[in-house]
């Protein structure tokens, strides 16, 4: 997965934030996200690839969507908390 260094760039916590956000997502109950973050886990593709993919890439935006719009939603107290209980997932 070096791509995930080049798109973080090189940062070792956000590297790190984002594998643990592809094992979440190979757990996913959506098959084509599991299939998506395998293959990129798997070195069959890249992050960068899925994103721009048409398959996978609206699979991306619309989880993302429905995170953001919760997300905004929420107070800086819930954010933080959020990300706490994130770290601690790990």
């Amino acid at each position: 997965m070096d791509d995930l260094d080049d798109i973080t760039g090189g940062d070792e916590e956000r590297t790190h934030d984002l594998r643990w956000l592809l094992d979440q997502l190979a757990q996913s109950k959506n098959p084509l996200l599991r299939e998506m973050a395998t293959a990129v886990q798997d070195g069959h593709l890249t992050l960068r690839q899925a994103a721009t993919s048409p398959t996978y890439g609206a699979e991306l935006t619309a989880s993302f969507q429905t995170f953001w719009d919760a997300y905004q939603k929420m107070t800086p107290e819930e954010r933080d908390n959020l990300a706490f209980r994130c770290r601690q997932q790990d």
